[in-house]
């Protein structure tokens, strides 16, 4: 996997995957390692933080910086910056993008 890359999940429903020579988009749906990510981001969510889990996009940075921009008033907005702990959660996530890109 490559060491510099952002992730984008879009709350519309789409997942996008950058690096220096890839910039693809697929279908949210069409990831099953896409939800579990989601669901431990949000657990890494400062304790303070007390919105409702609905988000407009979260984005992964190089395995290091996780920000997630709540969509609505009522929702949480937050960023975890630091030694990343789901690091298998986001190469299971890469590699299943990689694989519906074509050839």
């Amino acid at each position: 996997m490559e060491n510099n890359f952002t992730i984008h999940i879009f709350g519309y429903g789409e997942t996008q995957y950058i690096t220096e020579n890839i910039n693809f988009k697929a279908l949210t749906t069409e990831l099953s390692a896409v939800q579990p990510l989601i669901d431990d981001i949000w657990l890494e969510r400062p304790q303070e933080e007390r919105g409702s889990g609905e988000y407009f996009a979260i984005n992964v940075f190089n395995y290091n910086r996780k920000s997630w921009l709540g969509k609505g008033d009522e929702a949480a907005s937050f960023n975890v910056k630091g030694e990343d702990t789901l690091v298998t959660l986001i190469d299971s996530l890469i590699a299943e993008i990689i694989a519906l890109m074509p050839l």
